[in-house]
């Protein structure tokens, strides 16, 4: 489906998402990203879509680590640096040391260059990270260079397609998932951004991380206005994303969202600024 907002670069000016109006459904950082639109000259409206667990507040995440260490699986996959680090760092002796004697004898694979620096930076083995940075790559990586039989672990940070994970076939996965994600305590303002964006009042609806996009479906199909919802966003109202790996679950679902080549706030304001005009102008 084609976007009526126009694709090619408008003048720069002091104000160049005037006239714009663009939903915000980040839980972290939502005052700066909405003062960076509103300076740009866009109105806003927040709707955060869900929550992050406080991780010292996870009990879920100590249960997952013993999971893993019993298990051992003789492969381990890194989703993000900001992960491993979270996931260590709340970690008592000996459970954490335990940890890094199970990282220190697996074998790892990063998803991108954040992730391999957390490894090197806790004193693990250099391991290899996918150029894309995109999880599908991750897996594929894996696969090329050889992994063995048997389950696999996986931290897990955001959003990891079922299809990246396909192709490792029956291997169960062992998931540790520092920075959980869960809906927001109260959905009714999604409710409203759902309506909205059914009733094109919104031009352009922004994404800082990918389980927001996922958030956002599940409460518009709880809603009955799922394909509603993303007819509107393959239509008039732009999905916008702050980099490609926030952009994936709107890909997924074949949709076009637009996102700068530097995952930055700044970067996604200002391309916004350059792509992006109101319905009408």
């Amino acid at each position: 489906m084609s976007h009526p907002n126009p694709t090619s670069p408008i003048d720069s000016h002091e104000r160049p998402l005037e006239g714009l109006r663009v939903a915000v459904t980040a839980a972290r950082r939502a005052n700066d990203q909405i003062a960076a639109l509103e300076r740009a000259g866009a109105s806003t409206v927040h709707a955060p879509t869900m929550r992050i667990v406080p991780v010292e507040d996870d009990t879920a995440l100590i249960d997952e680590t013993h999971a893993l260490l019993e298990a051992a699986p003789p492969t381990f996959f890194v989703t993000t640096g900001q992960g491993i680090n979270s996931w260590l760092q709340i970690l008592d002796e000996p459970l954490k040391q335990q940890v890094l004697d199970y990282l220190s004898s697996t074998q790892i694979i990063c998803r991108g260059a954040k992730g391999r620096g957390a490894v090197r930076k806790w004193g693990l083995p250099d391991a290899p990270s996918s150029e894309k940075e995109t999880s599908t790559s991750m897996v594929e990586l894996a696969l090329d260079l050889g992994i063995a039989d048997g389950p696999v672990g996986l931290q897990r940070h955001g959003y990891v397609p079922e299809k990246a994970l396909a192709p490792l076939g029956d291997r169960e996965v062992y998931v540790v998932a520092p920075y959980r994600w869960e809906l927001a305590e109260d959905v009714t303002s999604v409710h409203d951004l759902v309506k909205s964006i059914i009733a094109r009042e919104v031009d352009a609806v922004t994404f800082t991380a990918a389980p927001a996009v996922v958030a956002l479906c599940e409460v518009a199909a709880e809603m009955g206005a799922r394909e509603e919802l993303l007819e509107a966003f393959g239509s008039d109202v732009r999905p916008v994303a702050v980099g490609h790996v926030t952009a994936e679950p709107l890909e997924d679902e074949g949709l076009v969202p637009l996102y700068p080549e530097r995952e930055r706030l700044g970067a996604m304001v200002k391309l916004m600024g350059e792509k992006l005009r109101p319905r009408g102008r």
